[in-house]
């Protein structure tokens, strides 16, 4: 897989100066945060937002066809779990793995708040994703 590159001149995982293979998979994940906001506001439940993300992006791109990120069916779970990992860290989980037994309960809890509430979240979720994934790597 090479580095990936959307369209979007503003994406902070594709405009940042050291991409690789998992940029296609990180700004997929970036891609289903900004689209689950809008799910969010059409009262969308958080538990659908937050899965068959893989499957969203493919349908998407067969609509719009226009840089969408879809990463591999192999990719798909991986791609779930750490969409959900990224949610439940902005609802305040210290958590650092996608196996942590906890964040079906944070998430749970945030699936209850209102949805202007959700929205926030994955606003948050989205800003502290793409901030760990755009620092300056450590050599």
């Amino acid at each position: 897989m090479s580095a990936w590159t959307c369209i979007d001149d503003a994406c902070p995982i594709c405009t940042a100066p050291e991409r690789d293979e998992m940029s296609l998979l990180r700004c997929a994940i970036l891609t289903l945060l900004e689209h689950g906001r809008w799910m969010a506001g059409d009262d969308i439940p958080l538990p659908d937002i937050l899965s068959a993300g893989g499957d969203y992006l493919n349908r998407l791109r067969g609509a719009t066809d226009d840089g969408i990120p879809v990463p591999t069916t192999e990719h798909w779970a991986w791609l779930e779990a750490e969409l959900r990992l990224v949610v439940a860290r902005a609802a305040g989980l210290n958590a650092v793995s996608t196996l942590d037994p906890r964040i079906d309960d944070v998430l749970t809890t945030a699936a209850r708040l209102p949805e202007r509430r959700q929205v926030d979240l994955l606003d948050l979720a989205a800003e502290q994703f793409a901030e760990l994934n755009t620092q300056p790597r450590a050599a």
